[in-house]
Order: C-alpha cells, then sequence, then structure tokens
C-alpha cells in the first residue's frame, strides 16, 4: 500500500424478523439482480459475459482470494483463502452525487455466493475497491431473544483523500439498504414465500 492509500473496515447488522428463515435470507442476498437494486444510487446494470473474462470480469471459475471461513457455492475443497470458485461479475452503473468525482460512475462487481450469504468486491474509478461479506447468522448480544440478523462487514482501499466520501457514502445508506433486504424478507414471509 503506498504513503497515499487508505483503508477503513466498517460492520453493520440488522435484525431479521423470527418468522424468516436463514434459508430464505441468503437465498435473497443469491438473487444478485435484486441485491444490486438496494443501492439508492443504482442505476443500471449488466453481466459481463464470458468474453469479458479476458479484462478480468466476467463470470468464470477461478481463483480468487476470499476472506478465511467462507465456504463459496458450490461447495469449497477444504481450502478457506485460495479456492477455485465460481465469480458472477457485473458492471454496475451509479449516480453517485458527489463534487468528488463524476456523476455517473461505472463500476465492475464481483459476487461469489457462499453458504452463509454473499462476498462482493466492487472495483469504482479513481482506484476505488470495497470488498463487502453479507452474512446471515444467529443474532449476538441478544438477551435471550435469539432470531437472525443480516450482517455487513465492509473493507474499503482507496486514495487517502477519497476515504472518507466513500466511508461515508458506505455510512450514510446502510440502512436503506437493509431495509430493502430485510423488508422483502418480510414481505415474502406474508406472502409463505419463505
Amino acid at each position: 500500500m503506498s504513503f497515499f492509500s487508505g483503508s477503513s473496515k466498517l460492520s453493520n447488522a440488522s435484525p431479521i424478523p423470527p418468522a424468516v428463515p436463514k434459508a430464505a435470507a441468503v437465498a435473497l442476498l443469491h438473487d444478485h439482480d435484486f441485491f444490486l437494486r438496494c443501492d439508492p444510487h443504482y442505476v443500471s446494470h449488466k453481466a459481463l459475459s464470458d468474453s469479458d473474462t479476458a479484462s478480468g470480469s466476467g463470470s468464470r471459475s477461478g481463483s480468487v482470494k476470499l476472506p478465511p471461513g467462507l465456504t463459496p457455492l458450490p461447495g469449497g475443497n477444504g481450502v478457506k483463502v485460495k479456492v477455485k470458485v465460481k465469480v458472477k461479475a457485473y458492471e454496475v452503473v451509479d449516480h453517485v452525487p458527489n463534487p468528488v468525482w463524476s456523476s455517473t460512475v461505472v463500476s465492475r462487481e464481483e459476487f461469489v455466493d457462499f453458504e452463509a450469504g454473499l462476498w462482493v468486491r466492487i472495483r469504482s474509478p479513481m482506484g476505488v475497491v470495497m470488498e463487502t461479506t453479507w452474512t446471515v447468522r444467529e443474532r449476538k448480544n441478544t438477551e435471550g431473544e435469539g432470531g437472525l440478523e443480516l450482517v455487513e462487514d465492509v473493507a474499503i482501499s482507496c486514495s487517502k483523500l477519497l476515504l472518507g466520501i466513500v466511508r461515508g457514502q458506505v455510512e450514510g445508506n446502510w440502512r436503506g439498504i437493509h431495509g430493502k433486504i430485510v423488508g422483502r424478507l418480510v414481505e415474502d414471509a406474508g406472502k409463505g414465500g419463505v
């Protein structure tokens, strides 16, 4: 990491209502189209084809460095850090109201489904890289209530000049994103869809 680069980590969690089974919550995270549309700045996206693989993106099986402890789907081979996994890549267009960079931001996002959630790497202009692990787990720090929670662990890496702006975007948007996901889970549970 250079002198001008910085990094930051954040973790956000939201309770999932008791009527929602873990399998339904994880399945919703694996619905990439829905997941992408949860971003408040979302404009559009397209799946990158295998021909885009040559440029470092696209749907492919390859060697991707995942955080320790993740078991990618379908299954892992016992090696958790570097393993052949199915990577689904998208080109995503967002409208980001910010004076530092263009209001239209085109990013490449890589998705890896794993048994308890979703891992996402976002590569945006100006060297911004965010790696986020979305996990559905048993709720912690509850007094006898139990239940599940949606956890978002974010690692940001970019220029120190942009770090505060990018971190501010994550801090400002997470409640809305979590709200859309949990809201859809509640809606599906009400329809008998979970």
